[in-house]
């Protein structure tokens, strides 16, 4: 227990104290930065108790307010520094949260608090704990979710989830994807009549079995359903419940979208897929670089398969890559000089990037796949799938949570310490580089009269 704490408190140490020097180095640097023009003023209300508020502008629910009221509200600290503070309390509270799930996932004290560490210092997600939005607190109640969700306290992890959504109405995807999960699970092990006693241990769904079981649980449910129990119907009603009332309320609401929806409409972008493959891979290259050679050898067997993806992937580039008429409007964001400076720049440079994406692809499936424990692959794949093909806007923040799931999977330690190494140093570098050019790198736009900032 001595060394967990030693680890654990020393990494804790450092990241919190490098990181509130930076947060008070954005501060001084620039009082409004980017979407908190429509955030910050909700965050004083709310904080204010003033409920009655809003700005049509916001496309999120008030997750993000209601937990400033009850954290600041009652003190009074309702200024940009304090409001700014909350994205910097979860960051440290995620640091925590995410030493939890390592702890299930990773050997040795040393390897769970670097992880832990180097997970939070995830450059675009480590930007986001200085300023007044929504994905850090997201973020937060998810990763929550997922550990109540694991050690079965359903109750308690769909009140979680609601809060979740009550942040980000796409966290609902997340609420889905391991409730789900759970009652796949279950019903698997009332069919195969392998229900776990112990409770903390919960059934895997064997791929071997998979046709059959699911050819029985739509036959002939009753044989199924009739083996179920009280207690597996009251923690997949937690989730039902939170799953409703979502549905209800995207009835009532007239979509997902809270507010400026006609620029956040639905729609089928399939390349969300693809960039976010590439996300994964640019975040975690050093896990990536080792299946190289393994994909090669994947390819080298699989020729037909690999010449019908490019072609797949070609059509999919050609005919169905969206560009949002933010990305090239607001040069405030990392991802406009991508665009205007490749993707848009050159024709040929989105297609020469289909082997990267399959690569990359390959990389995350291989990772995601257990073929002793079908259930979360299929879940997650659907639903992140879902989730990213109906977003029309090309934005970084909405890759974090699934990148951070699916980072949680790698095995990435043991005998290999130099991927976490690698990782740590390729994201120190890149957030001085990029806080670097915060710093020093200033826009004017003619409606505004303060300088502008690049940020992710």
């Amino acid at each position: 227990m001595a060394n967990i704490n030693i680890f654990l408190v020393l990494t804790f140490g450092i990241y919190a104290g490098i990181s509130k020097i930076l947060f008070d180095n954005v501060y001084k640097t620039s009082n409004l930065v980017v979407d908190e023009e429509f955030h910050l003023p909700l965050g004083e209300k709310y904080c204010h108790f003033n409920f009655k508020h809003w700005d049509p502008k916001v496309t999120t629910l008030p997750g993000l307010y209601l937990v400033t009221s009850i954290i600041l509200g009652p003190f009074g600290l309702c200024s940009i520094y304090w409001l700014r503070t909350i994205s910097f309390i979860f960051s440290c509270m995620n640091f925590i949260l995410l030493y939890m799930l390592f702890s299930s996932r990773v050997e040795g004290n040393w390897e769970k608090a670097c992880s832990s560490l180097v997970l939070n210092l995830l450059p675009p997600l480590h930007f986001l704990s200085n300023i007044y939005y929504t994905d850090v607190v997201s973020l937060s109640s998810i990763l929550l979710f997922i550990i109540l969700n694991e050690r079965r306290c359903h109750y308690y992890a769909s009140i979680a989830g609601a809060i979740s959504i009550l942040c980000r109405q796409t966290n609902v995807i997340f609420v889905a994807i391991f409730g789900g999960e759970y009652v796949l699970r279950e019903l698997y092990g009332f069919w195969s009549k392998k229900v776990k006693t112990n409770s903390d241990k919960p059934n895997h769904i064997m791929v071997k079995d998979i046709k059959l079981f699911i050819t029985d649980l739509l036959t002939t449910p009753g044989r199924v359903l009739k083996k179920t129990t009280i207690d597996f119907w009251l923690n997949a009603s937690c989730y039902i419940a939170v799953l409703i009332f979502f549905l209800v309320f995207c009835l009532l609401n007239g979509g997902i979208v809270v507010g400026d929806k006609n620029a956040h409409s639905v729609s089928i972008n399939i390349p969300q897929i693809f960039y976010f493959s590439l996300f994964c891979l640019v975040f975690a290259w050093p896990y990536f670089l080792g299946e190289v050679f393994n994909f090669f050898k994947f390819a080298r067997c699989n020729k037909l398969l690999i010449v019908g993806l490019i072609a797949i992937f070609g059509s999919i580039v050609h005919f169905n890559t969206i560009v949002h008429p933010y990305l090239l409007a607001d040069n405030r964001h990392f991802i406009f000089y991508v665009w205007s400076r490749f993707y848009g720049k050159y024709w040929w440079f989105r297609y020469a990037l289909i082997p990267i994406y399959i690569f990359s692809l390959y990389v995350i499936i291989k990772t995601l796949w257990n073929k002793n424990d079908f259930s979360f692959f299929f879940m997650f794949v659907v639903g992140v799938s879902a989730l990213l093909i109906s977003q029309s806007l090309l934005e970084l923040r909405y890759f974090l949570v699934p990148y951070v799931i699916i980072r949680l999977k790698m095995k990435n330690l043991g005998k290999k310490r130099i991927h976490l190494c690698l990782e740590f140093f390729f994201y120190l570098v890149v957030n001085i580089l990029t806080y670097n050019i915060f710093f020093k790198k200033t826009l004017y736009w003619s409606d505004i009269p303060y300088p502008q900032r690049i940020i992710w």
